[in-house]
């Protein structure tokens, strides 16, 4: 019997450059993903967030334990004040035996073996502390709040297993997470309004499917929505603090003219919502989840391109951002680039030796991290030869991997595929299977 990946490569269309126009369909998601069923209750004040967490889990290969990660609970992130904590966990509505090796995992130690296709269900609740100020992931803002990252989630890569990657030491992701379904209720203080991944369903509950991971966002908005062509139609949302630089009517526009340009050079968009959140403390910065973005109101343009190149890059196609941060980083780099031309490097292609470290590389090297991995990304890829045939190698490593979590060797394929000798020429600039 074929692989999945085999079956990938045969269903999936060898796609040349004089072919690329038109992308083959997406493969789709796996049957025995994840199934979440999370609720969230913002006290008021924003001080504190509690929930519940439960998740049907399926085994694609055999394993005898969870594993959740609880990413505030990184060094940065308790530095400023976050705090994850959980109370007692059930498997099948039993105690296991749990461990916490480091403040970022739980290990929930399985009374009985799941081989291949074996399932439990576990359930862990949670209570989460939000930092009084902090520009990452989970913030307060004026009289509002985001959440990103913020509650245990299952770190399981179907090709490899469990992955236990450190926790990043600067701004940055190290998360690896399958695609999956969630079913999201949130309480929230009365006279705000709650934005979330996925569709809404009415009293304070949404659906998100396939996607990765889920946010919310919870704040007095100005609101404003519209349809966007990519190609099929998706509901766009704007949500914009009174306060803001930027109008509702401009934030939509450039939302929707992001996803619909992105969509023809990477392949249809996936999802039926999009949602542009706008914190009033990110300013010139941007964070990514699936089918929901937090952009600042300073240089939207970029930002919004770059955030809206992570539904293909991170969201649609995932990669364990611990090992190979650059394989979305610089890949939506190079997408905010087509779209704006905001990230032409002035790097010289010499000086530029580790795009594809992992992680731990960057430790210490904070701001070489940004101007490697992104400006010098978009470097490599410019050195592949035309932008068009960059795009067509980029399609088709969409075509062939979404909704798995891929590797440097599925992209360095991908550009094979199309560009000749594409892979001797970013080996130059530190990209390695």
């Amino acid at each position: 019997m074929w692989g999945e990946s085999t079956l990938r490569r045969v269903l999936v269309p060898l796609v040349t450059a004089a072919a690329c126009a038109a992308s083959p369909p997406l493969p789709p998601p796996r049957a025995d993903r994840p199934r979440y069923s999370l609720t969230v209750r913002v006290v008021p004040g924003f001080r504190r967030v509690t929930g519940r967490v439960r998740v049907r889990f399926t085994a694609s290969r055999p394993t005898d334990r969870l594993v959740f990660r609880l990413w505030p609970n990184g060094p940065l992130q308790r530095a400023v004040g976050q705090r994850l904590g959980v109370g007692a966990v059930t498997v099948d509505r039993g105690r296991p035996r749990t461990d916490r090796p480091d403040p970022t995992t739980l290990v929930v130690h399985l009374r009985r073996r799941l081989e291949t296709g074996g399932a439990v269900t576990a359930e862990v609740p949670w209570t989460l502390r939000v930092p009084v100020r902090s520009r990452d992931r989970i913030a307060r803002f004026d009289r509002g709040l985001r959440l990103g990252s913020f509650f245990p989630i299952l770190a399981w890569d179907p090709a490899r297993g469990w992955v236990t990657d450190p926790p990043a030491r600067i701004l940055g992701e190290s998360s690896t997470s399958p695609t999956a379904d969630f079913d999201v209720r949130v309480r929230a203080p009365a006279g705000t309004r709650v934005f979330a991944s996925g569709d809404p369903a009415g009293h304070g509950l949404w659906h998100a499917r396939a996607v990765r991971d889920v946010a919310v966002a919870v704040g007095r908005f100005d609101v404003a929505a519209g349809i966007a062509h990519a190609p099929k139609p998706v509901t766009v949302r704007v949500a914009v603090p009174p306060a803001a630089a930027i109008t509702t009517a401009t934030a939509l526009r450039l939302a929707r003219s992001s996803i619909e340009r992105l969509s023809r050079l990477y392949g249809a968009y996936p999802w039926r919502t999009y949602t542009v959140v706008f914190p009033p403390d990110l300013r010139r910065e941007g964070i990514e989840y699936p089918t929901l973005a937090y952009v600042g109101d300073v240089l939207t343009v970029p930002v919004l391109a770059h955030e809206t190149a992570h539904q293909w890059f991170y969201s649609l196609v995932g990669n364990d951002q611990a090992r190979d941060p650059w394989l979305d980083e610089a890949l939506d780099s190079w997408a905010q680039e087509r779209l704006t031309g905001a990230f032409r490097s002035r790097l010289r292609s010499g000086n530029v030796r580790h795009v594809g470290a992992p992680m731990a590389y960057w430790t210490g090297r904070e701001v070489r991290y940004f101007t490697e991995v992104y400006g010098g990304g978009v470097l490599a890829l410019h050195s592949l030869g035309p932008a068009a045939r960059v795009d067509c190698g980029l399609r088709t490593y969409v075509a062939r991997n979404a909704y798995r979590i891929a590797r440097p060797r599925d992209l360095l394929e991908a550009l094979g595929a199309v560009i000749p000798g594409a892979e001797a020429k970013l080996r130059r600039f530190g990209i390695h299977r």
